[in-house]
Formats: structure tokens, sequence, C-alpha cells
């Protein structure tokens, strides 16, 4: 994240920049050097850590021929041979150094080499290119390699896996601290170094997860958590094929194309392809130590759900330059008479505004008790203590970002109390589930109805969401039978609430400050 402002201003001296044309979504002239970034945060800190070996060797100089190649790309718009020749080189020195072989397929155990290393090969090129060709979006290349390699570090942790753990980890730190600049809107993209870099190392962490690092693993599992963009590639490849055009011309005819075709905007077609791939990557957690055959069997039930999708998309609407597409038409007119009158914006703000505080209070008093030797007390009257402070000086003005932590704050306490010292409350279970759930679909609401510079989650919300709230329910890992898993979903509901309320709030904002006050006061006397 650090490299990215000062290598931003170095873009256009480097002539590393992505000029606007008719098959770009983006109509300004933005940094392709996100890759370079990315790259050097995520081999440095491999450089420092980790113990050397021909496997680590061998990846981290795949790793930079990628990246020259890709670099040499964004700036010369360089031929495909070309392009193949930087890639090839790669691979073969993971492959012939690294010993990075694909050994098994489904329904064969162990391949001669002189099929694994061609086999192998193939493979690597056809995910680097795959990932390659998906990077037409703000965030989606990103996103949808993030999902799959927060899968590889999990069940690489599962297998103990260290070097693959922290090499994956790495890979990930650099995306997260790239996609803080590449959400929607853009202001840098990662180029074809970047999204070259990513296919190439999915493809290489994902043959050593199955090939090495944990056999009992199911080696068709790379179908599922890898599988969305290839089943892009081949889309789009045979359908210039059926054209008559050479599979690697351009066109628009990419998932992502097909969505925006049909009236998504730009947030909408990231957050649903996040969605599937999110879908893909849940599949294959559980499907891992499945037969070779289910699994082949649930990705091609997958890929026939997203073609039959587009088909009958396509059959029923034609979209008109400039408009929404006629198949959304009605439900469109619905939303924008919604949007137009704020009536649901208006029912979500209510509810959280009163809802959120009175839960918050209501639950401090009726916990079983606040645990003496906890620090929950202290704390509490701390915050009270500042909070008034900060009244004394602002009055009813609007929220500090100290109150605003403060609040956050408060909601973990309350969460936390009701999870381990639940007492009569423990027998409404259900209608504290269910209140969360209205207020899930409220936050909904707003994130659909607010204006973009009031309250919008963004994609890369949506990302830390997923992986936060998936991992501590994932059976089979360390967090599986403890109670934090529901107790993260219900502070994360709790937090967009606020934003919620806080982003619409114009007056009113007594009602928030004092009865987070309130529920600080009653925590700090119960802890006494």
């Amino acid at each position: 994240m650090a490299l990215i402002p000062p290598l931003m201003r170095w873009a256009v001296v480097l002539h590393i920049v992505d000029i606007p044309d008719e098959r770009k979504v983006h109509k300004s002239v933005i940094p392709r050097i996100g890759g370079i970034a990315m790259v050097v945060g995520t081999l440095l800190p491999l450089i420092l850590w980790l113990p050397p070996s021909p496997m680590v060797i061998a990846y981290i100089l795949g790793a930079i021929i990628i990246l020259f190649f890709g670099v040499w790309d964004d700036r010369k718009n360089l031929g495909y041979r070309v392009k193949f020749l930087g890639q090839l080189v790669a691979v073969l020195v993971v492959v012939l150094y690294g010993d990075v072989l694909i050994t098994a397929i489904p329904f064969w155990d162990e391949l001669p080499f002189y099929i694994a290393l061609p086999l192998t090969i193939f493979a690597l090129l056809g995910i680097t290119n795959a990932i390659n060709l998906a990077d037409g979006l703000d965030g989606l290349a990103g996103g949808t390699t993030l999902l799959s390699l927060g899968l590889i570090a999990l069940l690489a942790y599962l297998a103990d896996g260290a070097n693959l753990v922290l090499i994956t980890v790495a890979i990930m730190g650099g995306i997260l601290g790239f996609l803080r600049f590449n959400s929607y809107p853009a202001s840098v993209f990662m180029g074809d170094g970047g999204s070259q870099f990513l296919g190439f190392s999915a493809g290489v962490l994902a043959i050593v997860l199955t090939q090495e690092t944990s056999r009992s693993i199911s080696p068709a599992l790379p179908l599922l958590f890898l599988g969305l963009p290839i089943l892009d590639t081949l889309m789009v490849m045979g359908q210039r094929i059926y054209e008559r055009r050479s599979p690697f011309s351009p066109d628009m005819n990419h998932i992502h194309h097909k969505l925006l075709a049909l009236g998504y905007d730009h947030y909408e077609a990231v957050f649903l392809i996040y969605a599937a791939q999110a879908m893909l990557v849940s599949s294959a957690y559980f499907l891992r130590y499945q037969s070779d055959l289910l699994v082949l069997l649930v990705y091609l039930a997958l890929c026939l759900m997203v073609l039959l999708y587009f088909h009958f998309a396509k059959q029923r609407a034609v979209r008109v330059p400039g408009q929404q597409s006629s198949a959304n038409g009605f439900f469109m007119r619905k939303i924008r008479w919604l949007r137009n009158e704020q009536r649901p914006l208006k029912w979500a703000y209510y509810f959280a505004l009163i809802s959120i505080p009175a839960y918050l209070f209501m639950m401090s008093v009726l916990a079983d008790r606040v645990p003496k030797d906890s620090s929950i007390s202290f704390v509490s009257w701390a915050l009270l203590a500042l909070l008034i402070g900060i009244y004394l000086k602002r009055g009813n003005a609007p929220f500090h970002i100290i109150e605003r932590a403060c609040l956050y704050v408060a909601i973990v306490f309350v969460v936390y109390l009701l999870q381990v010292e639940p007492g009569v409350l423990s027998e409404y279970k259900v209608y504290r589930n269910f209140y969360f759930a209205l207020l899930a679909i409220a936050v909904a609401i707003g994130m659909r109805f607010s204006g973009e510079e009031k309250f919008r989650v963004s994609t890369l919300d949506f990302l830390v969401i997923f992986v936060v709230i998936t991992i501590p329910n994932l059976p089979g890992t360390f967090m599986a039978n403890a109670i934090w898993g529901p107790a993260i979903i219900k502070v994360i509901i709790l937090f967009y609430g606020v934003e919620l309320v806080l982003a619409n709030m114009w007056r009113r904002w007594g009602i928030m400050r004092f009865s987070l006050m309130a529920t600080l006061a009653v925590l700090g006397f119960r802890g006494l």
C-alpha cells in the first residue's frame, strides 16, 4: 500500500498508464502500477522470512519474470506471442527448477513425467491468462483471486503447510493493499504485470497444495476455487472460434461485459461475480475430501447455471445503449420509484435509529453479569468520562470520530457479554437472532438506496465481511466449536447499522450519544 502513491506519481513519466478506448469502462487515464507494488510487497517478506528451497526460489524468480514481461506489455502493448514467451519462461522455471508438477489428476493417481510436464505447463499458462483476461472491472481480478487464495491458505494451514501459508498470506496482503486503491471507482490499475502475477501465483500455489502439501485433497478441487476465470476464458474463446475469429482477438464478451450489457452497473456486476466466486470457494471447502467425480459434477452444474442464465437473459432482452435492459425494466422502474421517494431508506433508518440504542442499553441491563475480573468496567468508565468531556466541549454537534469509536467498543462489550453471560436472555435467542436478521435487511436497504456520498459498502467491504464471517464458522477449523462465529456476525451487523444511522442522520444526535453514555454507565456500575 505504501508503494502505490509514489508509483502513481511516476506512472505518466514511465508511460505505464491505461488509456480509455471502446472496450474499457473507465473514462480517464489511470496508472497501471498496482502490479509492481503487489509483487514487491509480496516478494520482499518472502525473501526475508522464508528459508530458501527450490520451490520458493523458483516461485520468486518466476514472479519476477512475469512482472518484467507484464510491465513491458503495459508500456508497449506487446503481441500475444511475446507475452506467451514470458509466461512460458516463468512456468518452466517453477516446473523444472522448483519441481512444481501435476502428478495426479482426477481418475488417474500417478502421471508419468512425459505427461505431467506438458500438462503442468498448459495448466499454469491457462490459469495465468484466465485471470489476466478476467481483469476488466475495478477490483475484479484482485477480489476473486483473494477469495481463492484465502481458501488455499486455510487448507494449507489445516495440512500444516507453513511455507505455503506464508506465501499465500503475503500475496493476500499485497492484494488487500492494492484493493484500497482499486475498488470502484479505481484510482490505480494492476496492469498486465499484476493480473498475470496473480494468475501465475494462484496456479502454482494450487498445484503445490493439491500435489504436495495435502495429497488427501481432491486434485479436481482447483476447478472450483479457480473455475470462474477458467469458465470465462473458455466461454470467450469458444465464442470467438464459433464466429471464425482468432481466440486471442479482443472483444467485449467476458462475463463482466455481459453483466454490464444486461443493465447492471459496475458495482453490481463486481458484487455478483464476487458472490459467485464466494459460492465456488465455499463449495470447494466442503467438497475438499469428496470424490473427484462429485467435484467435477458440482463444477459442471455451476457452469451450466451460469451459461443458462446468460442464454435466457439474452433471449429476453436486448440492451439499448444508454438505457437499462428491458429484462430489468419493471424492476428498475420500481427501484427508481422507491429511490426517488426514499421510503425504504427512511424505514430502515428509523428502525436502526430506534432499535440499536434500545438493544445496547437493554442487553447491558439484562445480561447475567459483568465479570469483575475483566477490564470491561474500567474501560466503560474511562470511555464515559471521555464522552462527557467531548459533549461539554462540542454540545449537540455531529458525532465525533472518537464518539464513533466508543460506540464500537460498547457494541463489542455487549455482544461479548451476551455470548459468555447471557443469563435469562439465553431463552430468547431466537428472538435476538430475528432482530439481527431484520437489522441486516435494514442495512442492505441502506446500501441500496443511500446516496454514494452517504452510505455505500464497497466491493472490498464485501470481501472482508465474507472472510470475517466465514472463517470462524467453517467446520474443521480451530474456531469451529467456539462462540465467536455468531458473535462476529452480530458485531458486523451492528457496526454497519450504526454507519447507516450516522450517515443519514442530520439531527437527533442525542439519541445515539446519550444512549451510548447510558450503556457505558450500566456496564461500569455492573462491573464494580
